[in-house]
């Protein structure tokens, strides 16, 4: 009987043993503060935001498309709501500027970037930009490397001398439409062009650098967090969320029309071109409506 009851305390102390290091492992690996009292700079998750992937946008038929308007937006970083984008301005805590972000994937040859060219898009191989032209044209300080494997040139630059600061502007194309098939009426972001402003003595002048297509941008953006308040440092949010559930400001300043012209070029004070951005945005929202009348 005594043998029995020894085995007995035996196994029930070994349980508890296996049972609290299996506590200890699974408790640690998504602890809040670390071995030091530490908070990390990002929420802690039972996930690596690397292995994230974006949601799958549904390509529907272009047959399929009953009615479409391209319309162009300028996002400015100096409204509040946009400070998520332009913030913060020295990378650090896990956090990076969106231009930050876009100019090292642009480096690194993970996107491609294509000239910016007024009145026109042309995303073909062709019109991809030189990143040294473009390094030299705005006078970024750079180095170049041969990668003695590849045989390509690579380029060093360092966090200073990213022009972040001086991008405070972004201008957006993106195409509203009506899918017959799914009777959904839907946005797209189609690209993104950052603009620097700059005075260099002679006025306030906008220098658009290149337009990026959204989609290449979305696995890169999904991977990194925004913080979009001060008063929730826990509020978790991805740039590829911020953007598709539109969490930013913006006014339109052009729309797709025959004589391809901007809200600028017809409109000459600002109380028109408030009424014809005012406008283009009820046209939209009223097909909308219409659409669903028959």
């Amino acid at each position: 009987m005594k043998v029995y009851n020894r085995l007995f305390i035996t196994l029930l102390v070994a349980f508890i043993g296996v049972a609290t290091v299996s506590s200890q492992s699974s408790t640690t690996q998504n602890d809040f503060f670390n071995e030091y009292g530490e908070i990390p700079s990002n929420l802690p998750t039972s996930y690596e935001m690397k292995d994230l992937t974006p949601i799958e946008f549904q390509n529907p038929r272009a047959d399929d498309i009953y009615w479409q308007k391209v319309v162009y937006r300028v996002l400015d970083l100096r409204e509040r709501m946009n400070y998520p984008l332009y913030y913060p301005e020295e990378p650090g805590n896990g956090r990076e500027s969106l231009f930050s972000i876009m100019f090292k994937l642009i480096k690194d040859q993970k996107v491609p970037a294509f000239n910016f060219e007024f009145n026109q898009e042309v995303f073909s191989k062709g019109n991809k930009i030189d990143f040294e032209e473009f390094l030299k044209k705005f006078e970024i300080i750079y180095k170049t490397q041969i990668d003695p494997t590849t045989k390509q040139k690579t380029y060093q630059v360092e966090e200073s001398d990213i022009p972040n600061r001086e991008v405070i502007k972004y201008f957006m194309k993106e195409v509203w439409f009506f899918d017959k098939n799914s009777s959904t009426f839907n946005v797209k972001i189609i690209s993104i062009c950052p603009v620097i402003v700059t005075d260099r003595g002679v006025g306030i002048q906008n220098f658009p650098l290149f337009w990026i297509p959204y989609d290449a941008l979305r696995p890169y953006f999904v991977q990194r967090e925004v913080m979009i308040t001060d008063k929730n440092n826990g509020a978790r949010m991805s740039f590829d969320d911020l953007f598709m559930k539109r969490r930013f400001a913006s006014n339109l300043y052009k729309e797709t029309n025959l004589q391809n012209r901007m809200i600028l070029d017809y409109n000459a004070t600002p109380d028109e071109v408030k009424r014809e951005q005012t406008r283009i945005k009820t046209d939209i929202l009223n097909e909308e409506q219409d659409l669903w009348e028959y």
